[in-house]
């Protein structure tokens, strides 16, 4: 199977020398921790959604020859893609589909049977947020991070506040409550809205890398040479003179 566009994408990115990618890495660390919590950043490769790659089940792969069912051709598009193993991202990215489009195909054909292992809590959970089929509270309760029990707390508590003439907002209300971190809904919020963003990848844009070891031992060389060439020309020039004055001697 050929590359995809992401992957040759990361293995140039992968070649750069260690000064390029050191300095491209501390900007991505400054920028990255100013809205997303620990708990982003120290994410598991197991518990990004975007890297994770679903497998078909057999109906999915069915589903996918015989085209039964006449779904959308964007689910089809995603299955094929699930079929040679591509990441979520690479199917994003080949496709041109958003990650929000890539995690509403992904939770249709989740719920449809079509993938052939069970889907991790949190992978099934922001998919489901980024899709829009979650409230920032259910998100939360799926992954883990709170219980229902919680959630009627908090709900309770809205009512009360909207019966006494003060409205706010569930998510500001577990903050509050002291059942999630501020920043853990900042972080999956604003993961969200980058989920509309489409990502295009043109071969001809991605960075390549230009090996100028090679040229620059040529350089080298070529002024070792003429420094030598130099050298031999005035002993020669020397020579010629000593023999010259020699003979006006004679």
């Amino acid at each position: 199977m050929s590359k995809s566009l992401f992957i040759d994408f990361m293995e140039k990115m992968l070649s750069f020398p260690l000064w390029i990618k050191q300095t491209i890495f501390l900007n991505l660390s400054n920028d990255l921790t100013t809205y997303l919590s620990n708990e982003f950043l120290d994410v598991q490769e197991g518990e990004l959604f975007h890297i994770y790659k679903p497998a078909l089940s057999e109906l999915g792969q069915n589903e996918l020859l015989t085209k039964e069912s006449k779904f959308d051709e964007s689910i089809y598009s995603f299955m094929n893609c699930c079929s040679k193993g591509m990441s979520l991202i690479e199917i994003a990215i080949e496709n041109n589909f958003t990650l929000e489009e890539v995690a509403k195909a992904f939770t249709f054909c989740r719920t449809s049977g079509f993938f052939s292992s069970e889907v991790p809590n949190l992978i099934s959970a922001i998919a489901g947020f980024i899709a829009g089929k979650y409230r920032t509270g259910e998100y939360f309760i799926r992954a883990g991070k709170m219980t229902i029990e919680q959630l009627d707390e908090v709900l309770n508590k809205q009512q009360e506040m909207n019966a006494s003439g003060k409205h706010v907002f569930i998510a500001e209300l577990m903050v509050q409550m002291g059942f999630v971190r501020e920043k853990d809904v900042k972080s999956i919020i604003f993961m969200k809205e980058e989920a509309g963003k489409r990502f295009s990848l043109n071969p001809d844009d991605i960075p390549t890398l230009t090996m100028e070891k090679e040229s620059f031992d040529i350089r080298v060389e070529n002024t070792r040479l003429k420094e030598e060439n130099e050298i031999l020309k005035q002993k020669i020039d020397a020579l010629l003179t000593f023999i010259k004055d020699h003979k006006e001697g004679e």
